[in-house]
């Protein structure tokens, strides 16, 4: 499936910055210094604004000070550009500084489905060295629980980055009355927590929800769209899988929506791409957002899907000997057991880097093995995994999440959306 290229708002994103622009002009002194200041960003803002964004471009303006997290947002999902468009991203731009680090929320987009914070910060000092550690967000005085962001790099100059918020059930806004806390450690300052409160002005949209009922048979299984629920941040697609099926369906590979003027919203790749467990019989899909863009029908493409035999999709392995105890028959990998890691090799079926095999475990009792998180490489010829888990020297049955054997490829489904 060819990409099509992706245009950054101009005037979206230069109405959101502009405020900004006239905040710094007025707080320098001397009138060579602000227009030395506006001729610099208004050069930033030509090499954004003439796009359609090429990565060098994308890459360079990635580095000016309160457009990156934003910038790269649009770039990577269109329906961040949506948002943008249609003037639903918030511009919050409250600045608190602590022990010499300055922190700048920039924005917001919140809806039913999820919350995401952009924010910048600088230092007086040396930030090599400075990571996030956690955030919590309050509306009112109730905790929001559940956010994710990216542990900052080692020797970085600036931080330009956000933190994700997604509600697995419509999430009420009984307040539009915020605070986020940070809270940063530094190697040679210790902890530095910093506090911003913030109020939503935009009415939060309504999701917009399409029942479809479209069952699809591939390879002697069954599964079935129930629904398409459409909010700005990301659509989400509900599905139930066949009881009676024969074969564990592992995955949907390269789903895509397409509007009748064929305008596609393919999987989020740097986000919650999936919710809910598929061995439950009920899980969910997100892909970008078409939250803006009404059309009578809707067309889903589906890439491939990939099953394996019920009771042989999972290994077993002790943890103690660091032994493979078992593996199915047709499972091809080279799998090692470490102290709390499984190690897999897997050879490459397409161009991908990196894949979640194994991260889904229990003990011999029966109760969950917290996973921890992985690390991946490649070479020319194979994926190479690592998936770690909690402190534990017992048996342990970890699930196979994928494995790549297609039972139906190149699926179409044409639905009604009104």
């Amino acid at each position: 499936m060819s990409k099509l290229p992706i245009d950054v708002p101009k005037e979206k994103l230069q109405q959101v910055r502009m405020d900004m622009l006239r905040k710094v002009q007025r707080e320098k002194r001397t009138k060579k210094r602000i227009f030395s200041a506006a001729i610099v960003f208004l050069f930033c803002l030509s090499l954004l604004f003439s796009i359609r964004v090429s990565p060098t471009i994308a890459s360079y303006v990635e580095k000016i000070p309160g457009f990156q997290a934003i910038v790269s947002a649009v770039v990577r999902d269109k329906g961040i550009k949506d948002i943008v468009d249609n003037d639903y991203y918030e511009d919050i731009n409250v600045t608190q500084s602590k022990n010499g680090l300055s922190l700048t929320l920039q924005g917001v987009i919140a809806d039913n489905s999820g919350l995401v914070l952009y924010y910048d910060a600088d230092a007086s000092f040396d930030i090599s060295e400075l990571h996030l550690e956690e955030v919590h967000l309050f509306q009112g005085d109730e905790e929001i629980k559940g956010g994710s962001f990216t542990s900052n790099q080692s020797h970085q100059t600036h931080i330009s980055s956000s933190v994700e918020y997604n509600f697995s059930e419509s999430f009420a806004y009984t307040s539009k009355d915020f605070k986020v806390v940070f809270r940063f450690n530094d190697k040679d300052k210790g902890n530095i927590e910093i506090t911003i409160p913030f109020s939503l002005q935009n009415e939060i949209a309504k999701e917009k929800i399409i029942t479809a009922n479209q069952t699809v048979e591939v390879g002697g299984q069954k599964f079935t769209i129930t629904q398409i629920r459409r909010s700005p941040l990301k659509t989400a697609i509900d599905i139930e899988v066949d009881e009676a099926n024969t074969m564990q369906i592992l995955a949907l590979d390269d789903i895509t929506v397409e509007t009748e003027n064929g305008e596609r919203r393919e999987g989020i790749k740097y986000g919650l791409s999936l919710g809910g467990d598929i061995r439950d019989g009920k899980f969910t899909m997100y892909l970008q957002s078409n939250y803006f863009h009404d059309s009578d029908s809707l067309k889903m493409l589906i890439g491939a899907v990939h099953a394996v035999p019920k009771g042989e999709d999972f290994i077993e392995v002790d943890f103690g000997t660091k032994k493979v105890l078992t593996k199915p028959d047709y499972l091809d990998w080279d799998i090692s057991v470490t102290q709390q890691s499984v190690s897999i090799a897997a050879k490459k079926w397409d161009d991908r880097r990196s894949h979640s095999f194994l991260n889904s475990a229990v003990k011999a009792d029966g109760t969950t093995l917290e996973y921890k998180g992985s690390s991946f490489s490649d070479d020319e010829q194979y994926l190479f995994e690592t998936e770690n888990f909690e402190n534990y020297d017992g048996k342990a049955k970890l699930y196979i999440n994928y494995f790549f054997n297609p039972i139906g490829e190149n699926i179409e489904l044409n639905i009604p959306m009104r």
